[in-house]
């Protein structure tokens, strides 16, 4: 990877989130390394910056859960530098919510009408140890890790995403009271929304996932001394679409829809259409998630993460932040070594629990390296 990255988290400001009573601490541009054991609050750390990256957080779905025991309310604040050229463009992104109430998002101080605008601002990747559950978990795991990066570079997904679910409630409340004849206009019209928006989020898809599966493949075949085939497939629930336009998408849901409806109307349920959806993994031709080892499945996983750092590069023209949750201790010294080499040039945030994890990256000259304690941040090694 060659060349500097175009957004920088320069400082972190919390306020009764999480375990953090308060916090005020000014990063370094390329490396940040937090060091301290487990429970004492460096996943809280990466989890103020994804909030104020993606809007919400990788780890519960509760706002309450964030703030501190004990309190009512919790700020996040964080100051980034957008380089454009030789100019840098200085935003201020703030977060506070109060128990029970609405979260409010400002940016430089101007409060936003949708926290969803959010989105784009501060792209991130993160690798955390769960992220092998896109290899083994299920489909939802799946779709929901590529909903969330194709909404970073393209910001009309989001919107695409929350309109179809809103059309999948609204047929299927249809489909299940479909008692008359004008109830079957009615389901017409909703399956032309269905057929429209879905269409659209499947093209979407099936292009993100042509690029991720190109660049993923480079960086395994890197991991494993080209020994290995790796492939990602878009598993569409309505066809192969790999090679259609939008057009001849619509066409195929559209065939597929019609010749579902009576089985539909019978099971009082949406049953085609991309929430469900998949994606495939293979080395070698044979199913990851039946055949691959653990060291296989995290080269894979890995792979995918830095194929996602070069992909937001490539469309939005900027490296992403780079959010590294505990993981070093998960890869053997081959794939550590892989990732510190690839990662040199773009701002990277880890936590670690173990030292040892690190001597290769301590190595590297621009950096900060922390130690955190219950909430506190001490021993500031520069």
């Amino acid at each position: 990877m060659h060349g500097g990255n175009n957004v920088i988290v320069k400082s972190i400001k919390l306020k009764n989130f999480r375990n953090f009573s308060e916090l005020n601490i000014d990063l370094n541009n390329i490396l940040n390394i937090f060091i301290g054991d487990n429970g004492q609050g460096k996943t809280n750390l990466l989890e103020s910056i994804y909030l104020c990256s993606i809007g919400k957080t990788f780890k519960l779905n509760s706002e309450n859960d964030l703030i501190k025991f004990g309190q009512n309310s919790f700020e996040v604040e964080i100051l980034i530098n957008k380089e454009n050229g030789s100019n840098i463009v200085s935003k201020v992104i703030n977060i506070t919510y109060v128990k029970n109430q609405k979260r409010i998002v400002k940016i430089n101080g101007v409060k936003l009408e949708k926290n969803s605008e959010l989105i784009g601002l501060l792209n991130n990747v993160i690798f955390t140890p769960d992220d092998l559950k896109i290899i083994k978990g299920s489909p939802i795991e799946r779709r929901k890790f590529i909903n969330i990066d194709i909404s970073q570079i393209k910001p009309k997904y989001k919107y695409l995403l929350k309109n179809y679910k809103k059309v999948i409630t609204g047929r299927n409340n249809i489909l299940k009271d479909l008692t008359n004849n004008s109830n079957r206009d009615v389901l017409s019209i909703w399956n032309d929304y269905l057929i429209d928006i879905g269409s659209e989020i499947i093209f979407y898809r099936k292009e993100y996932i042509k690029n991720l599966k190109h660049y993923a493949a480079l960086i395994y075949a890197n991991i494993s001394d080209n020994k290995e085939n790796f492939e990602l497939l878009y598993k569409c629930d309505i066809g192969n679409v790999e090679n259609l336009s939008k057009n001849e998408i619509k066409e195929i849901f559209r065939e597929k829809i019609n010749k579902s409806i009576e089985n539909e109307i019978f099971r009082k349920n949406s049953l085609y259409g991309p929430h469900k959806d998949d994606i495939i993994i293979k080395i070698n031709d044979k199913d990851f998630k039946y055949f691959g080892s653990q060291g296989q499945q995290r080269s894979a996983v890995l792979a995918i993460k830095l194929a996602e750092i070069e992909i937001i590069k490539n469309e939005i023209g900027e490296y992403p932040i780079l959010l590294l949750d505990d993981v070093l201790s998960e890869l053997d010294n081959k794939r550590k070594n892989f990732l510190i080499n690839y990662i040199k040039n773009i701002q990277t945030i880890i936590t670690s629990t173990d030292d040892n994890d690190l001597k290769d990256l301590v190595k590297n000259n621009d950096k900060k390296i922390f130690h955190i304690c219950e909430g506190n941040i001490g021993n500031i090694i520069i």
